[in-house]
């Protein structure tokens, strides 16, 4: 569960990096958008609560500020909201990382239970936001090209490409 909680960073890069590949800039420059809002509320929102951090048995120590929302919670969750629709038959591993990243925060001791509920719900919250803002673009005709409908595509990201 450390691992899983200290490595999330370096998955949201490889996600990046799938995402620019497999659909371009534009995904790109939505998903960074959806990871800097998620951050930016999750430090928003920690004097609001001000809920402190659990005292009892911590396996990292380095963890410091309010504990509600979680931050790791409030990102993972809404990365799995915004990535669903993309995911095509990985759509049940998605939702399990953003799960078992939460339920490590609360393993290692930096987080409580309700911390991490507050946070997972808020980034749904996040995740439809985004995917909104991506519907208005499309619709609007601002992002062409690399976007398509969810409907029209033939692809999802994670899939590969279907042999004629």
């Amino acid at each position: 569960m450390l691992f899983v909680s200290l490595q999330f960073d370096y998955f949201l890069f490889l996600i990046l990096a799938a995402l620019y590949y497999y659909r371009g800039r534009q995904e790109t420059i939505l998903f960074l958008a959806l990871l800097v809002s998620s951050w930016a509320l999750a430090l928003a929102l920690k004097p609001v609560f001000e809920v402190p951090r659990p005292d009892t048995v911590r396996f990292v120590t380095c963890t410091t500020g309010y504990s509600m929302p979680s931050g790791h919670s409030l990102m993972s969750f809404a990365l799995a909201t915004f990535l669903h629709p993309r995911a095509g038959k990985y759509k049940l591993l998605v939702w399990a990382f953003a799960i078992t990243v939460s339920l490590s925060r609360i393993f290692i001791g930096v987080h409580y239970p309700s911390d991490v509920i507050v946070g997972a719900l808020i980034g749904c919250i996040v995740g439809f936001f985004w995917l909104y803002i991506e519907k208005m673009l499309i619709k609007s005709g601002l992002f062409g090209g690399a976007l398509e409908s969810m409907r029209d595509r033939e692809e999802e990201v994670f899939d590969p490409p279907q042999q004629p």
